[in-house]
């Protein structure tokens, strides 16, 4: 008795190559998440500038809720509060790079994602060109301006994921 198994399917065809819109949108993202980093750092001096109104707001915010709560206990949770603060940013600066990363292997999801954050930038660009103005020390000046930077290298990228070359190239990978 002869066993006839069935032909093996046709291999798929090979993925289409990354189009150097989505390689430079890639590296837009990838600015995008070094400026998180210098705007973290030098934001660090303004908010160490503030420390003693945070703590203020802190221990105000606070002896409403709980009223054995004390100034010093504020003063020592600003430091606390700092080093979260550091550490949300660089996980979302990571966040990025990992999203574009996927992006630029033809997730869609990764582009949707990186599309949202782009319109959040860009939201937020407009606050700092309209707060520019007013701004006062070093580090906040580095701060907005590395915010709009973001917010333009972020519009750009969303541009760049969504023409019709690279629309194409996650469509091609959807189906595999």
């Amino acid at each position: 008795m002869t066993h006839h198994l069935p032909p093996p399917p046709p291999p798929l065809p090979a993925p289409p190559a990354m189009p150097e819109d989505i390689r430079t949108a890639r590296q837009l993202w990838w600015g995008v998440a070094g400026l998180a980093v210098v705007q973290l750092f030098a934001s660090i001096p303004a908010m160490l500038g503030q420390r003693d109104e945070l703590a203020k707001q802190l221990f105000e915010q606070m002896q409403s809720r709980d009223p054995a709560f004390t100034l010093e206990q504020a003063d020592r949770l600003i430091p606390v509060a700092f080093v979260f603060a550091g550490l949300l940013a660089l996980t979302i600066a990571g966040l990025v790079v990992l999203f574009a990363h996927f992006m630029a292997r033809g997730k869609l999801w990764g582009r949707t994602l990186l599309t949202v954050a782009g319109v959040w930038l860009l939201l937020n660009t407009l606050g700092a060109l309209v707060t520019i103005g007013s701004v006062s020390g070093v580090g906040s000046l580095l701060g907005g301006g590395a915010s709009i930077v973001q917010g333009v290298l972020g519009g750009g990228a969303i541009y760049l994921m969504h023409r019709k070359e690279s629309t194409a190239y996650f469509l091609a990978h959807r189906r595999r």
